[in-house]
């Protein structure tokens, strides 16, 4: 999306193009887009390798927070129209692909600083969940309140043109107007002319803006959140430099040299390098006059920089994974340790208490998506399940990291829940299986039980 556009469009301050320039430019580096100058004529060509940390690191950390889908357990004072609630809260998380979306997402809020989650609905296409990256949106909150949402525009590229008179961009924008949800949308051009309207101060029904924004990490009053890709990229470029540097040493100096001393130059010229090849080495008319003769010896090369070099590369991505408390758990780093449980959570341990820093900010989030989800099917009878929607619970959000023993104490809380009736076994059953259909198993489970007491009061 090109400046004049967003500036024609949205009146924005130079300062807000610049910081979508460089979430663009965080993007292309995630993604490999690496390069840097080299010097130029040169009698080689340099080497350059890039290495991705900064891609897998982020990726890694986002597998831990969000491989295994939080779990929402609804909890309201009659148990059956509970359950029935966290049904539908499930068919529809469901069907907007809930845990992929939710795990790019904390991707998106690594590089860009932040996300926007969005909830759209009617009775006609149901309940949509919108999750929109950094450089597509742009909040602005209460002077007083920056948790207080007043309005949000949404940028949507709609084609790849690079002619402006081509270009098509939707622009969105939600706000609150005297307590009521205000949408605009439109098309645009490159030039910012309107092409088509298609919502003009339209309101929905709502009395509340159906937007969470995430961001992450920030200090009070912060509300564009930090970037890891800009954290992580001074290391980044030095362990790639470093690495290339390496290869273009290795290829001009771990191999050996041969050096011919009053050598006739036909006969250096003639010289074959093949294996089994002769050399027919002839003495230099001028040298053997002087009573010299030609001689072939062979110069090695002395590696004497290779462990200054491997502690250097290493210190540098060390950093990277410190910088984002993530564990460097190669085969080579985790050789002598035992494969319990209690030992793999030592070694996650930082990580895990980073994590729960992150559900600081995504876990009152995620509950307020959840909210509005219901309000808003409420609000439009959605599913013609308002009055269940408006049934009053509370969410309490289940998370579980990927380690044997963390998964293996859960298991056993909720287990314990069930027994004293505080939890369902349908629930259970949900939580814990990737069984589609919950109801047909707990059926299932049942009707074996009853055949087991039935073939024991035989015996």
């Amino acid at each position: 999306m090109n400046s004049q556009l967003l500036t024609s469009l949205e009146g924005l301050q130079q300062g807000q193009l610049k910081r979508i320039n460089k979430i663009n430019n965080w993007y292309a580096i995630y993604d490999g887009e690496q390069e840097w100058e080299t010097k130029q004529g040169q009698d080689y060509e340099p080497t350059k390798k890039i290495t991705n940390y900064i891609k897998k690191i982020i990726d890694k950390k986002a597998r831990f927070m969000f491989g295994k889908e939080p779990y929402f357990n609804l909890q309201g004072d009659d148990q059956r129209i509970t359950e029935e609630k966290e049904k539908l809260l499930q068919e529809v998380l469901r069907s907007n692909k809930w845990h992929s979306k939710l795990l790019k997402a904390k991707k998106d809020c690594s590089i860009g600083g932040n996300i926007a989650i969005k909830i759209q609905g009617s009775v006609e296409t149901g309940i949509k969940i919108v999750f929109s990256p950094a450089q597509e949106f742009i909040a602005i909150t209460d002077e007083d309140d920056i948790d207080t949402l007043e309005k949000v525009v949404f940028f949507y590229n709609l084609n790849d043109s690079t002619s402006k008179s081509e270009q098509r961009v939707k622009r969105q924008v939600w706000q609150l107007i005297n307590g009521k949800c205000v949408i605009d949308e439109g098309i645009y051009d490159g030039y910012g002319n309107v092409i088509e309207t298609i919502e003009e101060q339209t309101e929905n029904g709502l009395d509340f803006l159906p937007i969470v924004i995430v961001q992450n990490g920030g200090l009070t009053g912060d509300t564009k959140g930090y970037s890891d890709v800009e954290a992580l990229w001074s290391n980044q470029d030095a362990y790639n430099k470093l690495t290339s540097d390496d290869q273009d040493a290795l290829k001009f100096q771990m191999f050996g040299q041969t050096v011919l001393t009053d050598a006739d130059e036909t006969s250096i010229d003639s010289i074959t390098i093949a294996p089994g090849a002769l050399v027919d080495l002839q003495t230099d008319l001028a040298q053997a006059n002087n009573n010299r003769q030609a001689k072939a010896e062979r110069l090695e090369s002395n590696f004497t920089y290779e462990a200054k070099y491997i502690d250097t590369v290493n210190r540098v991505k060390a950093d990277m994974y410190d910088l984002m408390d993530v564990p460097d758990t190669s085969l080579e780093k985790l050789r002598g340790m035992m494969a319990s449980g209690q030992s793999m959570k030592a070694v996650y341990w930082d990580l895990i208490a980073t994590c729960d820093e992150d559900w600081t900010e995504w876990g009152p989030a995620l509950s307020q998506v959840v909210d509005y989800i219901f309000r808003v099917i409420e609000a439009y009878n959605i599913y013609g399940a308002g009055s269940l929607a408006a049934y009053e619970t509370v969410t309490k959000i289940e998370r579980t990291y990927p380690i044997a023993e963390n998964e293996l104490e859960q298991r056993k809380m909720d287990l314990q829940e069930v027994i004293s009736n505080a939890r369902s076994k349908q629930s259970y059953i949900k939580k814990w299986s990737e069984i589609d259909d919950v109801e047909e198993e707990y059926k299932q489970i049942l009707d074996e039980k009853k055949d087991s007491d039935s073939f024991l009061s035989e015996l």
